[in-house]
């Protein structure tokens, strides 16, 4: 953890000192999180009950006054009777009404014609990547393609007036597409946009606060949707059989053997002769870090290919940052032995893509090996919520016998201690 700034360790402290004057028991303690100050309230200085309340105001040394006072009305608030997260929802209402010069909404005509949407998503940019949040190429890869969405939205002779409004004018571009992934990034993307701004007080909350329920702009498929699937050890000896050319041969076997994302690839390097990942995802959770690649100890047949001894990642086919997943999938389209087998798994209801050499991992390290979900979380470089999320469907009633099958038999060889 980052070491507090003076000025952090200083608003707590006076924010404590303040609400020590008036009464307050220990147990009101400011926080950041993610870019913002957030309240976190004890249960026995709560009222019974354990609070955690984001505040609308950035986490920076030129709010810290402003974060004190409005702690300081909170706790005011709550000593007359009022709940600790109305007094936050009406602070935060009255931040979103009023304008730098001290007018309100109300005073302003068409005020969503006046906000600059261009520079509200440029400060959301600048928000996104100065919080660690993402990195400049995530959102030049990713982001910056949805709020291109949002900012035609508002290019149009009748505009968006509410958060509702913009998200089902986005739903247009989708309309045959009715819960595509696509779809549901874009809802999502511009839900999180919405929210900054709101908090931030660039827009006004009753009408641009975005729904909690945004299945009604995502839709609902109406074909059902195929699980991805672990790729079988047997289909993977025999695709490495089966591609002729030695440089996606070697991605492959990396992939299969180390249950690798197909972008980790690109981050490969040798370290006292073992392979290492270096690639660092940012995702909510937070941020992977460096990882030793390990086999599996049942996969005898990847300790043969002897991967780390003959590495060199000059080795390796040309693929372009950010879409290694694409260039694979499209050189195994290619080879007639990969079509074939998806049409195998498409036809049990189960799909195959490149990420089931990673499913293939996880699985033979729970099913075969009997690893525990840390252990396998970490080796694949994700959290356990991650992993947990990602790979607990694949539990199913033979799993779950297994399991307690090896542990009887493993009890049955300890020792009495009677």
């Amino acid at each position: 953890m980052a070491e507090a700034a003076p000025w952090e360790i200083a608003i707590r402290v006076e924010t404590a000192h303040a609400l020590s004057r008036k009464g307050c028991p220990r147990g009101w303690a400011l926080t950041e999180h993610r870019g913002f100050a957030r309240l976190n309230i004890t249960a026995k200085a709560g009222g019974g009950k354990r609070r955690q309340i984001q505040l609308p105001i950035p986490w920076h040394f030129d709010h810290a006054k402003k974060i004190g006072e409005v702690v300081c009305k909170i706790y005011d608030d709550f000593s007359s009777g009022i709940e600790p997260e109305l007094a936050a929802k009406k602070i935060a209402f009255t931040s979103a009404e009023e304008s730098n010069d001290g007018s309100t909404t109300t005073q302003r005509a068409n005020p969503e014609q006046q906000t600059d949407w261009n520079a509200l998503i440029e400060r959301y940019r600048e928000y996104k990547i100065r919080s660690g949040e993402i990195k400049e190429s995530t959102w030049t890869r990713v982001h910056r393609h949805h709020m291109k969405h949002v900012l035609e939205a508002f290019a149009t002779r009748q505009p968006p007036r509410s958060a509702a409004q913009l998200l089902d004018r986005l739903t247009l571009h989708w309309a045959d597409k009715p819960g595509g992934r696509t779809r549901q990034i874009q809802m999502q993307a511009t839900s999180a946009l919405l929210r900054w701004a709101v908090a931030q007080g660039l827009l006004p909350a009753p009408h641009w606060e975005p729904p909690t329920d945004l299945s009604p702009f995502v839709g609902r498929s109406r074909s059902a949707k195929a699980v991805t699937t672990p790729l079988e050890v047997g289909h993977i000896l025999a695709l490495v059989r089966a591609l002729p050319d030695p440089r996606w041969r070697l991605a492959f076997q990396l992939m299969a053997a180390y249950g690798l994302r197909p972008e980790e690839l690109q981050h490969l390097q040798l370290r006292d002769g073992r392979l290492w990942c270096t690639y660092e995802k940012v995702a909510s959770r937070g941020k992977t870090k460096p990882r030793a690649l390990r086999l599996l100890p049942c996969d005898d047949w990847a300790a043969d290919w002897k991967l780390a001894d003959q590495f060199c990642p000059d080795d390796l086919p040309p693929m372009r940052a950010g879409f290694c997943g694409n260039d694979i999938r499209q050189y195994l389209h290619r080879r007639p032995l990969w079509n074939k087998l998806r049409q195998e798994y498409e036809s049990k209801g189960e799909k195959l893509v490149p990420y089931s050499c990673r499913h293939g991992y996880a699985h033979r390290a729970h099913v075969i090996c009997d690893l525990p979900p840390k252990v396998v979380a970490a080796a694949m470089g994700h959290s356990v919520q991650t992993h947990l999320a990602a790979y607990s469907r694949w539990c199913g009633d033979e799993v779950v016998d297994d399991a307690f099958n090896k542990a009887a038999i493993a009890l049955n060889k300890m020792p009495s201690v009677f």
